[in-house]
């Protein structure tokens, strides 16, 4: 007798706008973290085009605003970590709600990104394309990215998402976010380019969307051994959303929590690490020795993703002498369940210790 495969929940919500998108990730991790719906897997798309930020990032450092607001494309914050993207009709988002004690899904989160992103590459097989994962959370052709993905967690939910690239507009991409090839001649542009790849380019014609989509379904129901029963939003999440929905499309949350980034008064240091890019912006009052505050942000991925802005608050009006800056890391660290891929407590000391030696240099 052969054994029940689980059933998740299929969403396709169609093209939306970027505030609608980010205020549904958070009613669907919400509700599934309460057990109020099934597992899910979702297709998003952005309609109009969009600029997303991580939820580490900071608006005025990632996008060049004056130029989104004059091709009428919508910026946005992600509730996930990670870089700065961009969005238009030539890209396909997937993403899947699932319980953390889903069989199949690893605890591990570097085993989780690969074990997930399995399913999309089983899906993409359906097309004929040659996918694999690419550390820390890429799937890749041939050495050049066709995917990007990254997570959050809310309680005991997950979501995990990716943007596959269809048909892509790599010139808007880089006039509307502040890349570092930006300033630069065309041969690093060039080079940028042959990073990533869509599957135009691979298959010469491009496929309908609906057959993208059941490719990657099928791919996602092999993986991870599941039936997807088609559904909609139910009528919880549908009021949830409604409600969200103001609060996402305001400056609170495009802008962020923390105040807004000023070059006049803040010094900016940054630190490469495998996890990704650490900013610290820090302001400093160096005649008491003191951190009057520190911002970070970045393109990594923190679970739990407040405790970014725990570790400012911990910061702040703190002694910014190299042991005692060592010693509130430290101990910030110390106890607490922070996992941060990639990135160690060491990592976030270099960085803030920079900006406050920078800090420190530029009021000589």
């Amino acid at each position: 007798m052969k054994a029940i495969k689980p059933t998740w929940r299929l969403l396709d919500t169609g093209p939306r706008s970027a505030a609608y998108n980010m205020a549904a990730d958070k009613v669907i991790l919400t509700a599934r973290s309460k057990d109020q719906v099934a597992n899910t897997l979702r297709f998003l798309e952005f309609s109009p085009p969009s600029a997303l930020v991580g939820y580490h990032q900071a608006v005025e450092l990632e996008v060049n605003e004056a130029y989104c607001r004059q091709q009428g494309i919508e910026i946005n914050r992600r509730i996930t970590g990670g870089g700065s993207i961009y969005l238009d009709e030539g890209q396909l988002g997937w993403e899947i709600f699932v319980h953390r004690e889903t069989p199949g899904i690893p605890q591990n989160l570097e085993d989780m990104y690969r074990r997930i992103c399995e399913g999309a590459v089983a899906g993409l097989a359906r097309l004929g394309v040659k996918a694999q994962f690419r550390p820390k959370n890429d799937i890749e052709v041939n050495g050049r990215k066709i995917s990007g993905s990254g997570g959050a967690e809310f309680e005991n939910a997950i979501l995990y998402h990716g943007t596959l690239l269809t048909d892509f507009d790599v010139d808007t991409m880089i006039k509307c976010l502040k890349l570092p090839i930006h300033k630069l001649d065309d041969k690093p542009v060039q080079s940028f380019k042959k990073r990533v790849i869509c599957l135009r380019e691979i298959l010469g014609d491009l496929p309908p969307l609906t057959v993208i989509k059941r490719s990657l379904m099928e791919g996602f129901m092999e993986s991870f051994q599941i039936r997807l029963d088609p559904g909609d939003l139910n009528r919880d999440e549908i009021m949830s959303l409604e409600k969200e929905l103001p609060y996402f499309r305001s400056q609170e949350w495009i802008r962020g929590m923390r105040p807004k980034f000023q070059n006049s008064t803040l010094q900016v240091a940054d630190h490469k690490t495998k996890g990704g890019l650490i900013r610290v912006s820090v302001l400093t009052d160096p005649s008491r020795h003191r951190i009057k505050s520190a911002f970070i942000t970045g393109d990594f991925f923190a679970y739990p993703e407040r405790s970014i802005l725990d570790l400012e608050a911990a910061l702040k009006d703190s002694s910014s002498h190299p042991a005692d800056l060592f010693k509130t890391v430290t101990q910030f660290f110390a106890g607490r369940e922070i996992r941060i891929p990639g990135i160690e407590p060491d990592d976030f000391y270099q960085a803030i210790s920079l900006g406050v030696t920078q800090a420190s240099r530029s009021k000589e």
